[in-house]
């Protein structure tokens, strides 16, 4: 089982200060705020992923991997925030978010987001203090394009999106260990955050009540699926579980899903699903979803 690392960057849309109706025509104007947060890391050996954000951008229409990536091309897009700043992703979890920026955009219905990287200055270093080359898909900025669970709807009343970048799917190993590098091939989604909920739980050994599983992988996958299923399609969320075999993912549409654990291999046990499946409502944290795995 691949383990896998999540950068979630929030674009909080919040309220425009002028005095007017709701509007989702594009006539007005809603103010755009940037975050980002993180899931906890399952890679045993890595210390830092350090990730270089030049800028977010948006626009009502949706690109093309090929537009996403010409970070020279504004061609319909607006820039919406500007860090310019190194982000060590492993400073984030648990749902917690930092701020990348805020602009005002119209309002209106978008279809399209990129994150712009500058590789040249993005890195990963593992616990001995050594860094990985990482393959990236050029020397310059990489421009990548977000794919949305649905289009974010901008009003005046203003709207928050979660963007969720899954840094272990991301940075694909090369060889059986990281020393050996990795190549980035990205993967992110983005959902409104205003209309999700998140589920809390804990993976333990053997029955509900045994040894905490700590590193386990914890995924929420589309309803139907089953515990052997290894199509990356059908991983909506992934995290890992803490020290004390704890996990937390946010920002969930609502619905009914699938939710596996896949213990670390040395552990000895075996992948589990929650009993029964999952269920998200908005706007609601479903809490103390136990796992039970077994060798």
């Amino acid at each position: 089982m691949t383990q896998s690392l999540r950068l979630l960057a929030a674009l909080a849309l919040g309220t425009f200060g002028a005095a007017a109706c709701t509007d989702s025509s594009g006539t007005g104007a809603g103010l755009l705020t940037v975050r980002m947060t993180d899931a906890p890391f399952p890679f045993s050996d890595v210390a830092r992923v350090d990730v270089f954000v030049v800028r977010v951008d948006a626009r009502k229409a949706e690109p093309t991997d090929v537009e996403a990536a010409d970070e020279s091309s504004q061609d319909g897009w607006t820039t919406v925030a500007t860090p310019n700043t190194s982000i060590n992703l492993l400073d984030l979890g648990a749902g917690k978010t930092t701020n990348l920026g805020a602009t005002t955009l119209a309002t209106g219905t978008y279809n399209g987001f990129r994150l712009i990287i500058d590789p040249s200055k993005s890195s990963m270093t593992l616990k001995d203090g050594t860094q990985p080359e990482i393959k990236f898909p050029s020397a310059g900025h990489s421009g990548i394009k977000v794919n949305l669970d649905q289009p974010i709807s901008l009003t005046e009343n203003g709207s928050v999106m979660t963007l969720d970048f899954d840094v272990g799917r991301s940075f694909v190993m090369r060889g059986n260990g990281a020393r050996n590098g990795f190549i980035f091939k990205p993967v992110i989604r983005a959902v409104a955050e205003d209309i999700t909920g998140s589920v809390t739980g804990s993976v333990h050994a053997n029955s509900a009540t045994g040894a905490a599983v700590p590193n386990a992988t914890v995924e929420v996958l589309t309803a139907g699926s089953l515990i052997t299923d290894a199509d990356p399609t059908h991983i909506v969320r992934s995290t890992s579980t803490d020290a004390s075999g704890n996990f937390r993912i946010a920002f969930l549409l609502p619905g009914t899903y699938v939710l596996r654990a896949t213990p670390p291999t040395a552990s000895g046990f075996k992948p589990a699903l929650l009993a029964g499946g999952l269920t998200i409502t908005t706007a609601t944290e479903t809490k103390n979803q136990i796992i039970v795995v077994a060798p």
